[in-house]
């Protein structure tokens, strides 16, 4: 049986223990060199493996020392975060529209990538 890009990438995270290690060790790196896209933007990507039987909870980033509470608040607590796959089956929660952008550029240049390689 022949299956989708996503499918395969989905198998390969369950079932190949090696690339699993190297995702939650280095999740930007595994993910840009997957992808053949790498940003010139700094910015950090974690992976956190899911349990069964865990909630996890994302805290907001602590406000800078010069920037207005209030303002933050309002701004944060409005937003609509943009979360991909949260089915079950791993996902992105993505906190701001430029990393949304970036992991749209990552996810479609990995898209085209393994498409080519199908």
């Amino acid at each position: 049986m022949k299956h989708d890009a996503g499918t395969v990438h989905t198998l390969r995270l369950v079932n190949d223990s090696v690339h699993r290690e190297r995702l939650v060790s280095d999740p930007k790196a595994v993910r840009c060199e997957e992808s053949g896209h790498s940003p010139s933007e700094d910015f950090a990507v974690e992976a956190v493996e899911q349990q069964d039987d865990t909630i996890v909870i994302m805290l907001p980033a602590k406000p800078e020392d010069d920037e207005d509470f209030e303002e933050r608040l309002t701004e944060v607590s409005q937003r609509v975060y943009d979360v991909l796959f949260s089915s079950g089956v791993g996902g992105f929660l993505i906190p701001d529209d430029r990393l949304k952008w970036i992991l749209r550029d990552i996810r479609s240049s990995w898209a085209v990538r393994a498409e080519a390689e199908a």
